[in-house]
Formats: C-alpha cells, sequence, structure tokens
C-alpha cells in the first residue's frame, strides 16, 4: 500500500493524474489470491464485506449498490440472457466485437457469457487502476458518490448517456476514465480480476502492450484486463481500446481501419449506438462490418434495416414503432413496416436501448450458411 501512496504523491507533484488515479505497472493478483485490483473492484461494485462498521458512508453505498444490481439482474441481466440462450447464435471461445460500448461489459458478457475474450471500444478514456483505499475519507466520499451516480444511471436504463459519461469521466470529475467501471461490472458479472495494463494499436493495427510511462494518464487510454471466470476457472480477456470509428479514423491503410477489419469477422453487438452505423460518416466501420460479420445482435440505433436484410437473415424480438425522439430524423420506415407486417413477433423479456414510448427492439442478423463471413456448421 505504501508503494501506491509514494506513486499518487509523485505524479502529483509531476502535475500528473491525481492520487486517485495514480498509475503502477501491471497491477496483479497477489498471493493470498485477491490483489489490488480485485479486491477495488469489489469495493466499486459494492461487493466488499470488509468495511468497518465504523464507515457507514461506505456501507450505505455498499448497501445501494446492491439494491441497485439486484435491480439490474431482475429487469435486465437474468432475462436477457436466458433470451440469448434462444435467440443468439454462440459457441464456447467466440470472440465478441461490441463497437460504441462505452463500459457496457454486462450487455456483452450477458449476450454471449461463454466468450473467452470482449472487446469493446469507445471514445472514453481506460484510465488506469482507480485506488481509493489511498484517499483521505472525504476524497474517498466523494469519488464513491461520482461512481454510485454512474453505476446507478446504467443499471436503471440498461445503457450510458454518453454525455453523462463524458462529463462524469474526464475534466473536474474525480473518476477518472471507465477502467473503474469495467472492473466493478467484471467483478459482478461473476469473474475475478488477476491484472490490467495498458495497452495500444500498433502500426499494423494488433493491440499490444502499451510502452509508455505508466506514470502518466495517457499511457492508459486502452486497457486490457485477464479475467478468471469463477464458476469454472478459465481464464476470459476484457480489452477496451479508446478508438474513434468515424471516417476520419477508419481510413483503408491506418491501423484503426486494419484492427476492425480483424475484429469485423467476430461476433458482433450494436446497442444504444445513437444511429452512428447509419451515418454516412461512419461507412467505413459499417462496411466492414456487413461485409465480414457471422452475426450482428443489434437494437435499432445500429446498422440500417435495409442494409441487414440485403446480406443476413434478420430476426425481430419485441417491438418498433417510432425512433426516439432525438434522433427524429432517423425513423427507418422500413423498420417500422417491418414490425408491423410481421405476423408475429416474440417479445423483448427485457428494456433495452433508448426509450421510446414502446417496447424497445432486438433484431438478430445471422448471415446464411456458406455465405462469407458465416458462422461454422456442425459441432
Amino acid at each position: 500500500m505504501l508503494g501506491y501512496i509514494v506513486a499518487a504523491l509523485i505524479a502529483s507533484a509531476a502535475g500528473g493524474v491525481g492520487a486517485a488515479d495514480a498509475a503502477a505497472p501491471v497491477v496483479s493478483v497477489q498471493e493470498d489470491g485477491v490483489g489490488e485490483a480485485d479486491r477495488t473492484a469489489r469495493l466499486l461494485a459494492g461487493m466488499r464485506d470488509d468495511v468497518p462498521t465504523r464507515d457507514w458512508r461506505t456501507r450505505g453505498y455498499t448497501k445501494r449498490l446492491a439494491s441497485a444490481f439486484e435491480h439490474f439482474e431482475a429487469k435486465v441481466g437474468t432475462p436477457m440472457q436466458a433470451w440469448a440462450e434462444r435467440a443468439v447464435v454462440q459457441s464456447a471461445g467466440d470472440t465478441v466485437f461490441y463497437p460504441f460500448a462505452g463500459a457496457d461489459f454486462p450487455t456483452a458478457h450477458r449476450l454471449y457469457p461463454k466468450a473467452s475474450r470482449y472487446v469493446l471500444v469507445a471514445m472514453q478514456r481506460g484510465g488506469p487502476l482507480p485506488r481509493p483505499d489511498v484517499l483521505d475519507r472525504e476524497e474517498r466520499e466523494l469519488l464513491l458518490a461520482e461512481y454510485e451516480g454512474l453505476l446507478t444511471g446504467f443499471l436503471r436504463r440498461g445503457f450510458f448517456k454518453t454525455q453523462e459519461m463524458n462529463d462524469g469521466t474526464s475534466g473536474q470529475a474525480t473518476v477518472r476514465g471507465i477502467t473503474g467501471l469495467l472492473m466493478a461490472f467484471a467483478v459482478r458479472e461473476g469473474f475475478a480480476i488477476r491484472s490490467i495494463e495498458p495497452i495500444q494499436l500498433d502500426d499494423t493495427g494488433a493491440v499490444v502492450v502499451h510502452a509508455g510511462d505508466r506514470a502518466r494518464g495517457a499511457t492508459w487510454d486502452s486497457v486490457r484486463m485477464q479475467l478468471t471466470r469463477r464458476s469454472d476457472g478459465a481464464p476470459v480477456v476484457l480489452e477496451y481500446l479508446r478508438v474513434g470509428l468515424s471516417n476520419m479514423n477508419v481510413k483503408p491503410g491506418t491501423p484503426a481501419h486494419a484492427f476492425i477489419a480483424g475484429l469485423a469477422d467476430d461476433r458482433v453487438i450494436l446497442k444504444a449506438a445513437s444511429h452512428l452505423p447509419q451515418d454516412l460518416n461512419f461507412s467505413h466501420f459499417t462496411d466492414l462490418v456487413l461485409a465480414q460479420a457471422p452475426t450482428i445482435v443489434q437494437d435499432e440505433t445500429g446498422v440500417a434495416y435495409d442494409e441487414l436484410t440485403h446480406r443476413f437473415a434478420v430476426e425481430l424480438y419485441g417491438s418498433y414503432a417510432q425512433v426516439n425522439l432525438l434522433f427524429d430524423d432517423e425513423d427507418q420506415n422500413t423498420l417500422i413496416e417491418a414490425y408491423r407486417s410481421a405476423k408475429t413477433v416474440p417479445r423483448l423479456p427485457f428494456h433495452v436501448g433508448y426509450r421510446k414510448g414502446t417496447q424497445a427492439c432486438m433484431l438478430v442478423a445471422t448471415r446464411p450458411a456458406g455465405a462469407p463471413g458465416a458462422p461454422p456448421t456442425g459441432p
């Protein structure tokens, strides 16, 4: 613990990240099997059972977070996983690619609980391991209050608001990046955290360990977590990449384009994506996914319905009658008509995506067998 305090003081004196964000070399599991990362994650997730009785504020945080996670589990987590077992093609060892994800690891895991690698991409900064245990009481209370706001907002809605996420993890916010959110979700989803390290794209678009100074916040823009699934001890990798997906960044010949091309032939999830995959400014990204993905599980904010039906067999779930008012120029009339004309559409037993005044929708797009990018058949 003293080493963490010294690192925090050095970083603060150098004008770098603050005490709550101080970076260190890879944080690994210790000999007792419970490392600093796992302990911190359990605190942020409201799962620590070693909080002193006199620390009533932290105990209150733990109680409120437990209640919020229970609500999410009942309304979204359990029914989403049960639905996915019936509706979504998946197999053990899958890689799952979730663009525009922010810190939404629960959706990726509930849709594909048997995957061995999850790759989430968004524009928020990852950030180094938060260390509430080195803070004084006032700083720690402020940090936990900000985590509570971000976590409970997601657990109530089932998605993160981009502006809320940006405001809550940058600028003057005490929470410096989304790594802590990913950690909290990982332990709540049944994983132990073995290690956390900073990563980046190399010139070929491959994901590699970041060679920069780990006392600098910018080194931790993207992170990799080595996890262990507690139910069976299986190793699982969770990677978060801070990568822009617009055409300005995903140009052919760039590392970002090669990175997306390397993932687009894996299982793809698109949810609460602000209709960006339908925007011409994101066409390079969308074209790669359309050309390569074996399956796409999405709400209406992902790839345009017309584009999906040209290449995939698309199953409709839930209902869709109008777009959220924030996106009133993106009605997708063909999708509305598809729901209206379908003889039967299975209900969706959980809420997902932006609130529209009607039940949410999910689309499961599967490339026909034998087509390029189609999932394998047989054992």
